[in-house]
Parts: structure tokens; C-alpha cells; sequence
């Protein structure tokens, strides 16, 4: 269980915050138009902008937690690659020493053996995220945020990785903000709604998602279609 107990950030002209919001094992997807905060909230979860945090409480299991470095797990929007092996590159942050066995099984997770002995910096922008991806995946942390994991993937493999993330999602805790609609609502277990830095709809379960509620989320009207078992978003 992640409890953000208390969370602010406070930029000047911007503040987000969040309070009270436990997260089990499961996919919690952020949804929101651009500047609503998500990003805010995912970094003040780390930590890693002290000067920006006006409070900052956090929980795993029932105990305090400050240095989130150990627990969580953390991919931003830009990276930045490493003129090292990818094979390398996906074992840098592990918390043991992966084997060749781990190594070599992950890069085929992620469609990447191909690319196991050639420079992370000459990998496309797909392939980086999933190099990216194959890291964490060997971090092997409680929690794991990602934001805006679709970009720069192809329909191909935005479904790999967020299968991976579903079937890890049954003992960690994921917690994404996303852009792309439907396949948050295709893979999520909860979504929750941000605008102007603030929670507006916190964790509904994704058949329980309404038009009101994502109409008032992007400021369009918005229509929901279930077709066999999934929640489809129309704008």
C-alpha cells in the first residue's frame, strides 16, 4: 500500500496538490489536459525538486518514507542516453547484480536482444523507452510512475509494455500519467482526474468512468461506448 499522506507543490503561478490517496498493488492511471499537474505530482512524489515541495508525506506498508530512491521507481517524460552498451545500460540501476540469464531474458521481454551489445545513444526514440523500460523492469522497485509511457512507441509495443505492466501490476504499485485516452482505459485499474493542480475524480474504477467526468476533466464533451467488456472514449 502507497498512502501520499500530504503532498504541495508551489511553483510561483502554478500549485498542485494531493492528500489522502492510498494506492493498492494495481495500474492507477493520471488523466488530465496539459498543465493540470500531473507531472507536478509524480515529481513531488520523488522528492528530486525540494525547493518546489511545500509539503511532502508519504507511506509505504504503513511506514514513513523519505529517500523514495529505494521504493520507487521513476520514468519522466525526457531521458537522456548513456554511450554505453544497452546491455549494460538496462542492468545500471539494478538494486542486485542482474545475471546474464535476467539480462538476456529482459532484453527479449522488451524486443531489444538485437541491441544488447550496440550504444544506447544510437538506439530510435521507441527503442530507448523500452531500453528505459527493461531497466526498471530490473530495478525491480514497490512502486513504479511512468509519465506518458506511450510516447514515442508504436501501437505494437505501447501493448507490449503496458501488458508488462498489467501482469506486474498484480504485487506493485503503477502509477502513469497518460495522454492517450483509451488505452489508459483499456489497461487501468483506477483513474484518477487532475485540473488546475487539483484531484478532481480520485480513483474510480474504470467501468464506474462517466462522460461527465471526462468532459469535465479535458473541457470537451466526451462519450463513452462499452463494447465486449472494454470502456471506449469518443470525443
Amino acid at each position: 500500500m502507497f498512502h501520499i499522506k500530504k503532498l504541495g507543490i508551489y511553483y510561483g503561478s502554478f500549485s498542485a496538490a494531493a492528500e489522502n490517496v492510498e494506492f493498492e498493488p494495481g495500474i492507477h492511471v493520471l488523466l488530465g489536459e496539459n498543465g493540470s499537474g500531473k507531472s507536478s505530482v509524480l515529481t513531488g512524489i520523488t522528492g528530486y525538486n525540494p525547493h518546489v515541495i511545500t509539503v511532502r508525506e508519504l507511506e509505504l506498508n504503513n511506514e514513513l518514507i523519505d529517500k523514495t530512491a529505494d521504493y520507487i521507481s521513476y520514468l519522466p517524460q525526457q531521458n537522456v542516453p548513456f554511450q554505453i552498451t544497452v546491455g549494460d545500460f538496462i542492468k545500471m540501476t539494478a538494486q542486485t547484480r542482474p545475471s546474464q540469464k535476467d539480462v538476456r531474458q529482459t532484453l527479449q521481454k522488451f524486443g531489444l536482444e538485437k541491441f544488447q551489445y550496440s550504444s544506447a545513444d544510437s538506439l530510435s526514440g521507441g527503442e530507448f523507452k523500452r531500453a528505459l523500460c527493461a531497466q526498471l523492469h530490473l530495478e525491480n522497485k514497490q512502486v513504479m510512475m511512468f509519465d506518458e509511457i506511450e510516447q514515442g512507441l508504436d501501437i505494437n509495443y505501447q501493448h507490449l509494455v503496458m501488458k508488462w505492466l498489467k501482469d506486474i501490476s498484480r504485487y506493485k504499485v503503477i502509477i502513469i500519467a497518460m495522454h492517450d485516452l483509451n488505452l489508459a482505459l483499456r489497461y487501468a485499474d483506477t483513474v484518477t482526474c487532475m485540473k488546475k493542480g487539483t484531484l478532481t475524480e480520485v480513483k474510480v474504477p474504470v467501468k464506474e468512468v462517466t462522460e461527465r467526468m471526462l468532459t469535465g476533466t479535458f473541457s470537451r464533451e466526451m462519450k463513452i461506448i462499452h463494447y465486449e467488456g472494454k470502456v471506449i472514449a469518443v470525443s
